[in-house]
């Protein structure tokens, strides 16, 4: 059984593994409305996702746009320049905090 909480509309607007609170109610995991929101949360975080990858495209298609000389980083409006930086700032960090801790990162004597 699978519990779920309901919107204002009578939709499914969360589930859960275990009952949560009083206004839960439990359905079986072959429900269709149980299906229904399953199927609509995958191709939410599917269509995030490639949203995601696609940012990261036209992120390196801008650098290798620069970097050909084709366009200049300051021909970029002010606003888009600050959150090229900032996403790029983040990626850099992001990187180089998930290689801590590696077993090759280890110094053996």
């Amino acid at each position: 059984m699978l519990y779920v909480v309901r919107d204002a509309e009578g939709k499914i607007s969360e589930m859960h593994p275990t009952p949560v609170g009083e206004t839960s109610e439990a359905l079986p995991a072959d429900n269709p409305e149980v299906l229904q929101f399953i199927h609509e949360r995958w191709r939410q975080n599917e269509l995030s996702q490639l949203d995601r990858d696609f940012v990261r495209v036209i992120e390196d298609t801008i650098e290798l746009l620069i970097a050909k000389g084709v366009i200049l980083f300051t021909d970029l409006p002010p606003k888009v320049q600050e959150k090229f930086l900032m996403r790029k700032e983040v990626r850099q960090r992001t990187a180089f905090g998930s290689n801590l801790g590696r077993d090759d990162d280890i110094i053996r004597l």
